[in-house]
This record gives C-alpha cells, structure tokens and sequence, in this order.
C-alpha cells in the first residue's frame, strides 16, 4: 500500500469515530436542519403571540403583521419625510400671505416676532422669503445685492442646493444667480453650489436644482441694533425674476409679515401624508430615490396615483402619525446620540448632529444619519453647509438647550437663571431667544421678541464681565429686570444660544455658557 493510501485509511478510520457520529436528522426532514432558520409553532412578539402550522401563519397572525407592518412605514414616512412636509408648510404658509409669485418677497420688516409660527425663526435678522416655482415659471434669476447677510436655496424635499450673500460665491459682493430646474437649459454644467457661467455677455453663478418648488431665503445684519438698512438694502436691490423675462422683469413687491399671525409649520396629524401627496404630485419622479419613494408608495402615497386609504388604512396611519411625531420629539428634545452634546457634563446639544448638511456619516461610509436629520428638521430649517464651517469670525453657530442642570425640561411656571460669562467670542453679536416645544416658534408673552441681543438690547453686566439672564412668569425685582425674558406658567419652553461671526474659543471650548440653573 502506498503512503498516500495508508494516510486516507487512517483519516477515514479515525472519522467514523464516536467524535465524528452523523447528527441525527430534524424530525420532519430527512437531515438535521439548523434550529437558527426554523420557526416555533407559537412566537411570543411586542405585537402579540404570532402562531404557525410549519411555519406557516395563520389567518389572525396574518393580519395582525400586516396592520404591523403598515404601522411601521406609515411611521417611518413620517420621520424620513419631515423635511419635504416643511418646505410644504412654508410654501403653504407664504401662500396664506399672498406671496405665490417670484416677484413677490415675504419680509419681517421689523423682525421676525412672536406672532408667526415659523420654526426656531431669529429674532436677529431681517428675513426676505421667496418662493420660486421652476415649473411655473422656468429658470429664475435672482439678484443679490452687496453686503447681503447668509442666503440659501433649498429644493423640494429641503436639500441644500446654493448659498448667497456672504457664505455664497459672491462672497457678500453681490451677483446674479440663475437657479436651474431640472430639465431645461440642460446644456448648462450647474452643479449643487453652483458654478459661473456667461449667457449673452451677462455673469451669472448657475445651479441646477433636483425639483420645482425651491425655497430662498436671505438675511439682513442689523445695523446699530436696528432692521432699517438691511430692509432698504432688500427693497433697493433684491430681484427676483423668470430668466424669459430678464428684459424686463416685473416690479418687486415686499409683503411685511412682521406682527402677521399665520402657520409655517407641516402638520403633525394625518394631514401631514396630504402634504406629502401634494409635494410628489407636482414634483418630478426623481427628486428622491427609489428607496424613498417605494416607503411612500408602501402606505399608498406615489405620484400620479390618488391617495386614498380605506378605513382601516386610515386607522392605521392616525396611529403612525401620532408614533412618529411622539419619536421626532423625543429625538429633538432628548437627544440619545453622546456626540449631539456639546460639553461633557452640560446639557447644550447642537441641532446640527454630524456637521454634514447632507446628513452623512463619515461622507457616507457610514449611510446616512437619520436621527440628526429628523432632530434637524422637527426644529429648523434652513439647510446649507455654512452653519457647519469652522472659520472663525464667519457664519454663525447654534446651541441648543431644553433642560435646566439637572436634566429637568424647563418649566415657564418657575424661574430660572443662566450666567452667560464675559467676553463671548462672537465678533458680530450674541443671542438668546426663547421657543415654544408645541410649535418649535418663538414663545408667545408679553414680549413680542422673546430674546436677548447683545447689539439691540441693553443688559446688566456683572462685575466680572458676565450676564445673569432671568426666566420666569414675572420680571426679577431691581436692575436685573432688564436681563428677563419672560415664561408662561404651564408651559415649557426651549431655547437657542446663537453666536454671530464666532471666534475660536468657541470652536476650541474654553469659553462655554454656564447650564439653566433653578431658582429655588
């Protein structure tokens, strides 16, 4: 015998010992089957006991996982949608106030007070609003004067499409911008952030935009703590016009929403899957991918098809409604994910988790961050790149808070104090301003601004530089009255810490507000 035999031999000798006895086969099966992939005849669920004949289940099990089952992408539609439903609620919003041409600008001529119910809206700035409808009306011109504070375009389902004014191309210099749609002028290379180009001997800064309805929004920086210049400069420079009519573009008009009470907001009930509809009817098929738009088809909602879900459907999708917008709120208000915090041991939390207006984990290595986009949008809006930029004594930077030291939502039946310390490193201004958890909008007292500028108002300094802020139902006897900003008993509230042209200490973290401490 061979060596090659004698090894065989005694590896198949050795195999057929008690070590190596065959598995005895699955009852049912002709071979032992992996008890990993089998199902029991009864399953003990979150949603019930599910029962099977060999795996099979029956009609009652059936049932209940479909109800489930729709349950869950009625409220997964909720979450992933919140920030086309938003830019709907602000096209619904401008419309209520008459704005539904491009010629037409919603302004806060005196600021951006109570009255409006406009997610976490600053008091701070003089906002100019345009709706601009590229199917309508074809690609649009618009022109942004010098010295326009940050400006933004936003698309249909609220994704960054160009920024203006000082973060955008012009650099704060003033320019022409031709916002593309989708599918004319398609020889024009206009990439997201956009690109130049010359059309008949003009410049313009060109991008081509995913939808129809894109959202533009501009700030004006107050001058001396005062609306007036940034409003003249808006009234004086801005245009905004279909490209077809460059020749001779129709007249701006400034609608002043300033003390005007009217709703911004996406619904938080079934109405928000009506919103939805709306959006993917007029909206190209493509603005959001296969993915998206198979979880929207799943609970009936696909463009070119009625919505209309029976009674049980209709059942269902009350439920899911209510399930999602009790989540978006938990994730908003109590953030789970460490690096939403922005001091070890302190309750300030950024509303920008990630630092990616895409929403990308590690550039997308890691997918995409869906509780920060949820956070994001429940509360904001506005998505650009530049409230992330690290550049000291550019853009702005956001803090947000909804608990006092101790982890407890703030209370406006009780009084509060926050020590904000001295030389706070923002090269423009600070402030402070208080929301409403209902709505996400500034908190409605007898203030109309529910705020404290450091440019516009005058506050008490301590002898060390810092400011004492004071909440509560009533003003803090004595000089510390002009550091109060008024709560409503039986209400909560939040609040944003903004800093405008932040300087490095706040980016390297040696300076740091103190938390909300309770008056006792």
């Amino acid at each position: 015998m061979t060596p090659n035999l004698i090894l065989l031999s005694s590896l198949l000798v050795a195999c057929s010992g008690p070590a190596f006895a065959q598995e005895e086969a699955t009852p049912g099966f002709n071979t032992p089957i992996p008890k990993s992939i089998m199902t029991a005849d009864e399953v003990d669920t979150s949603i019930g006991t599910l029962r099977f004949f060999d795996g099979m289940p029956d009609e009652a099990s059936v049932e209940m996982l479909y109800d489930n089952l729709d349950l869950i992408r009625g409220t997964e539609v909720f979450l992933n949608f919140i920030p086309m439903a938003s830019l709907e609620g602000l096209r619904i919003g401008m419309e209520s106030r008459g704005c539904t041409e491009p010629n037409e600008c919603l302004m806060f001529k005196q600021l951006l007070d109570s009255n409006p119910l406009f997610l976490t809206g600053n008091t701070d700035t003089v906002y100019a609003s345009v709706m601009m409808d590229l199917e309508a009306n074809g690609p649009m011109v618009v022109e942004v004067p010098p010295k326009c504070g940050p400006g933004t375009v936003n698309d249909p389902f609220f994704r960054f499409v160009i920024d203006m004014g000082g973060p955008g191309p012009d650099r704060g210099q003033g320019g022409k911008y031709l916002i593309l749609p989708p599918d004319q002028m398609t020889d024009i290379d206009a990439p997201i952030g956009g690109k130049p180009v010359e059309i008949d001997g003009e410049q313009y800064f060109a991008v081509r935009s995913p939808g129809y309805m894109n959202w533009l929004i501009l700030r004006g920086l107050l001058v001396d703590g005062r609306p007036d210049a940034p409003v003249e400069m808006f009234e004086k420079g801005l245009k905004v016009y279909p490209f077809a009519d460059r020749a001779d573009p129709a007249a701006m008009k400034f609608i002043d929403a300033s003390g005007m009470a009217f709703n911004t907001i996406h619904a938080n009930d079934s109405k928000f899957f009506d919103e939805i509809h709306d959006v993917l009817q007029r909206e190209p098929v493509g603005l959001i991918d296969p993915e998206l738009r198979g979880l929207a088809a799943s609970i009936g909602l696909q463009k070119g098809k009625p919505f209309a879900p029976d009674a049980r459907m209709e059942t269902i999708l009350d439920d899911s409604v209510a399930i999602g917008n009790a989540t978006a709120r938990a994730i908003f208000l109590r953030p789970r994910d460490p690096a939403a915090f922005l001091y070890e041991g302190q309750q300030w939390y950024t509303p920008f988790v990630g630092g990616d207006y895409r929403w990308l984990i590690a550039d997308g290595l890691g997918g995409r961050n869906l509780d920060a986009r949820t956070l994001f949008f429940y509360c904001a809006t506005v998505n650009t790149p530049a409230i992330v930029l690290k550049i000291p004594g550019v853009g702005s930077q956001y803090a947000l808070v909804s608990t006092d030291s101790e982890g407890r939502f703030l209370d406006g039946s009780k009084e509060y104090t926050l020590r904000i310390p001295g030389d706070v490193p923002a090269k423009n201004f600070w402030s402070f301003v208080v929301y409403d958890p209902q709505t996400r909008s500034e908190l409605q007292t007898g203030q109309p601004l529910p705020s404290k500028n450091s440019v516009r108002d005058s506050m008490k300094e301590n002898s060390d530089g810092s400011i004492t802020l004071h909440f509560g139902p009533k003003a803090p006897t004595g000089p510390e009255a002009v550091n109060w900003i008024q709560t409503v008993p039986g209400k909560g509230w939040f609040a944003l810490l903004r800093l405008y042209g932040p300087l490095e200490p706040w980016f390297e973290k040696t300076w740091r507000p103190g938390d909300i401490e309770l008056v006792k």
